[in-house]
């Protein structure tokens, strides 16, 4: 089956199959940058957010496809439900399959409740995890963060063995940051046979998966 994943900014995907259009952690960066174009939201059937940071879910944001796209189901954990629910917006904790990844340990502290998707049998989405143990053949995780390190990171993509990997949560990089970091991703693993697809801001990529 293929899938069209459309990156827009950070860990925030929208992921097009023939199961339906999926939008997964819409954070304050996707929100606040000025190309974004609301009319992308028209026709969501469900909205994914992993954990209850800003940069993976922006209340405007979610209100704003909710409006556009009012039969989406929003899915999340029970601390971004609540956090959902104080503004009005609906959301269930069940529906699409998860997998475990507990967000990796902050500077200051542990992190909290995070969960992983696997969305219509070909991606899986970590959120902010590098400890985890399942995928489908598309894996969208973080390479560049905060709380990890590259190294980090390609530990459990070399368990799991995912064929493509689509790198997130990357705002922060510049252009050439971007292209230096994913190219050691590449070193790492392409000689595995397992594929780093870097997606643009703003652009698509279509996988078999």
């Amino acid at each position: 089956m293929a899938i069209t994943i459309t990156k827009l900014v950070h860990s925030c995907l929208l992921v097009e199959s023939p199961a339906g259009r999926t939008l997964i952690d819409p954070g304050t960066f996707t929100w606040n940058d000025d190309r974004l174009d609301l009319d992308l939201f028209e026709g969501i059937d469900r909205v994914l957010v992993t954990h209850e940071h800003a940069d993976h879910v922006s209340v405007d944001l979610v209100k704003a496809v909710v409006e556009r796209s009012p039969e989406a189901v929003v899915e999340t954990i029970p601390a971004v439900q609540a956090l959902l629910a104080a503004a009005g917006v609906a959301a269930v904790v069940e529906g699409t399959p998860r997998f475990t990844a507990p967000h990796e340990d902050l500077a200051w502290g542990p992190g909290p409740p995070n969960t992983g998707y696997h969305v219509d049998g070909a991606l899986s989405h970590a959120g902010d995890s590098h400890t985890f143990s399942e995928t489908m053949p598309v894996l969208a995780v973080a390479l560049a963060a905060p709380w990890g390190a590259l190294t980090q990171a390609v530990a459990p993509i070399r368990r799991v063995r995912p064929s493509v990997v689509v790198p997130i949560h990357d705002w922060f990089l510049t252009e050439p940051g971007r292209d230096f970091w994913y190219g050691l991703a590449k070193r790492a693993l392409e000689p595995e046979e397992i594929a780093v697809s870097p997606i643009a801001d703003f652009t698509t990529a279509t996988f078999d998966a």
